[in-house]
């Protein structure tokens, strides 16, 4: 198996990404010490330093994985990886998602084409599944993340509400899921107001959704 995977795409699909590269190497322990999942919107030399210090470090078993999101790299940086992903240690899997065609070529060759191809879907899934499996203070900080992007905002809550309502509708039998799939419904008609408070709205539904 080789050692450095890349996957060019937006940095929405990391979370994906992760329970992809996961699955596949066969590393599916959400709290394995040995998988470190890192992102940087912006990716430069100090970025590159502290990348190459982490992945020195003896794994806690024989493998690691490493998977790296960045929205933007420098060449500087870029050629600052070069040795790191030629002679990685034994046992330590890259994967890399970077935007489409950011990555020079003396750094790509050393990259072999991640083998499977996700979806804005799939990715809108995966957060919201996270969404319901984690507590409050985890929810909020999740909320926080998606709304980044304020010219995006509505397009990615409205997914994230689907997403939400598919995990919650396989349980539909249950009375604590059916309330919030109401809940789910009310912020929807909410948030298409043009000056509709996303972050409440969201925060709302952190506090009521039942735990999947």
């Amino acid at each position: 198996m080789h050692h450095a995977y890349l996957y060019e795409g937006p940095f929405s699909l990391l979370p994906a990404l992760a329970h992809s590269a996961r699955d596949l190497f066969d590393m599916k322990h959400e709290g394995d010490p040995d998988v470190h999942m890192l992102s940087w919107e912006k990716f430069g030399i100090d970025e590159s330093r502290e990348l190459t210090a982490q992945a020195s470090f003896k794994s806690m078993s024989s493998r690691a994985l490493f998977i790296i999101g960045v929205s933007s790299i420098t060449s500087d940086a870029q050629q600052a990886l070069l040795k790191l992903f030629e002679e990685p240690q034994a046992g330590v899997t890259f994967v890399l998602l970077a935007p489409h065609g950011s990555i020079i070529p003396t750094l790509r060759s050393r990259f072999l084409n991640y083998p499977l191809t996700l979806t804005e879907e799939q990715a809108q899934h995966t957060v919201a599944k996270k969404f319901l499996a984690s507590a409050y203070k985890e929810r909020s900080t999740q909320i926080t993340a998606l709304l980044k992007d304020e010219e995006l905002n509505k397009e990615r809550v409205r997914d994230f509400l689907q997403s939400l309502e598919s995990l919650l509708y396989k349980k539909v039998s249950d009375a604590e899921y059916r309330s919030g799939l109401s809940d789910i419904a009310l912020v929807r008609n909410y948030a298409g107001d043009r000056s509709a408070a996303l972050k409440m709205l969201l925060e709302h539904l952190a506090s009521t959704l039942p735990t999947v």
